[in-house]
Formats: structure tokens, sequence, C-alpha cells
């Protein structure tokens, strides 16, 4: 009966009624824990990205408000079980969420008016974390990508940081030569590995210092690669072929002439 749901009196209320209803009576909800629910808060965050590109690519903004809706029941589950263990409810993660809010934003809330905004909120998030015993600490266990830039971020504030984007492209260069000379001479495969992490950390860095975040672009070129494979594939079935009777010279003039088109 959806409107024991639909007839609460507010949207808190209706959310909080939704997942009490789902952890009490559907089989799949009531087994979800902490643990379980973590490879679907990843993909639910992933797809809201792919939502925001179409939005802002296509103006098409419908697939965004239903992927929001699926990240934020993702919110409400995590408050639901910590509720049921006792520990905090949906209410306390609103509070919690307002007090940091209003904490952080001084320049909106006080008087204060800061010349550098990021600086700010670095410093005032560093101060809810006084305890820390290192920069490396604390760190949230995000994409490797993502992870790195964090990182890098972190040992910047000691100034432990390249100053231009140019002295960062000379290491790569230097991070490409000694993987190349890895994989040339046929060196032991955790040699391998150990250079080609250096190169992909020294890009992620590259990309901090152009103020890009290498994980959204990465994201970007798969779809990018995908929409244009996608592309030769049906070039190909329109001509009669496919790609899996081509040679890599005829499967290179195919994609680029389905790049061609794109562009």
């Amino acid at each position: 009966m959806p409107d024991r749901i639909k007839g609460k009196d507010n949207y808190y209320e209706k959310l909080y009624a939704l997942m009490e209803v789902l952890r009490k009576e559907c089989p799949w909800d009531k087994e979800q824990t902490l643990l379980s629910l973590r490879r679907y808060t990843l993909e639910e965050v992933h797809e809201v990205i792919e939502a925001i590109e179409l939005a802002d690519s296509d103006d098409n903004w419908q697939p965004l408000k239903s992927e929001l809706g699926d990240l934020l029941i993702q919110v409400l589950f995590y408050a639901r079980i910590a509720e049921e263990a006792e520990k905090f409810d949906f209410a306390d993660v609103i509070d919690t969420l307002i007090d940091k809010m209003i904490y952080r934003h001084p320049h909106v809330f006080e008087d204060a008016k800061p010349d550098d905004l990021t600086d700010q909120w670095d410093s005032l998030k560093e101060a809810e974390h006084a305890d820390r015993k290192s920069l490396m600490d604390e760190i949230p266990p995000l994409p490797a990508l993502k992870y790195a830039q964090k990182q890098q971020q972190r040992a910047a504030r000691v100034g432990f940081d390249w100053s231009e984007a140019k002295d960062v492209m000379t290491k790569m260069r230097e991070e490409l030569d000694e993987l190349e000379h890895e994989v040339v001479n046929q060196n032991d495969i955790r040699r391998i590995e150990d250079e080609f992490g250096d190169v992909l950390f020294t890009l992620a860095n590259l990309a901090r210092k152009l103020d890009l975040d290498a994980e959204l672009c990465l994201m970007q070129t798969n779809r990018k690669f995908a929409s244009r494979f996608r592309g030769m594939e049906k070039l190909a079935d329109s001509r009669g072929d496919s790609l899996a009777n081509m040679d890599l010279d005829t499967m290179e003039t195919l994609y680029e002439e389905v790049k061609a088109s794109m562009q």
C-alpha cells in the first residue's frame, strides 16, 4: 500500500518510512549490511557521474533525477543500519551535515572574508583532524587515480610539490624512459609494475597541476573509446564486413573514419 509512504506529511518522513518498510518487508533489503552495500554505492556514484555528463552535453536531465534518487537511497540505507545498531539515525546525519557546512562557511554565516576559499576550506577541514599523525592518514578508499591526487594534494600543503606543470612533464618523461627500459629488457614483471605505477602516479600529478580530475578524465576517455568502437562495428556491418575479419591497419583506418565523423 503506497499510501503508507506517500501519505506522510513531508519528504523527510516519506524517506524515513520508505527505508523502514524496505528493511522490514523486503528480503533483499533485510539482508544488506554496511559491507555488502559498498559495491552498490560505488556503482551509484559512477552512474550519477554518467548522468551529469548527459545533462551537461545533451541537456537530458531525466537520468540525473533518477540516479540522484538511487544515490540518496544509499545514504538512507546506511543511516537505517546505524539506527538499528543504535549508533545514530538519519536525523543525526542531517544535523551533522548542517553543523559541518556552517562551520566550513564562515564567509557565509559569519563576517570572515577569506582571500582564498579553497585554502579556508582546507584549513578548516584540517582543524577537524588536528590529532592526525600524518598527512597521509584518513584518505578515503577512493579509486586509484583519485587516491593518488589526494595524496599529492596533502603533500603539497607542506610544499612537497612541483612548482609548475612543465616540471611534472619533465618527470613524466623520465618515468616513461624508465618504464621503457624495463619493458625492452624484459625485466621482472614486478619491476615493470613498479615503473608503470610511477608513470600513472606522475600523470595523476600532472592532472592535478592542470586543475583536472584524473579519474574523470579517464572515465570520459573510456566513454569516448566505447562510442568510437561501437561506431566502427556499425560502420563495418553496414559494409557487409566485421572487425574480426579485418587486419589492424584496416581497423585503424576505420577508427580514424569514425573519429572524424564524430568531431
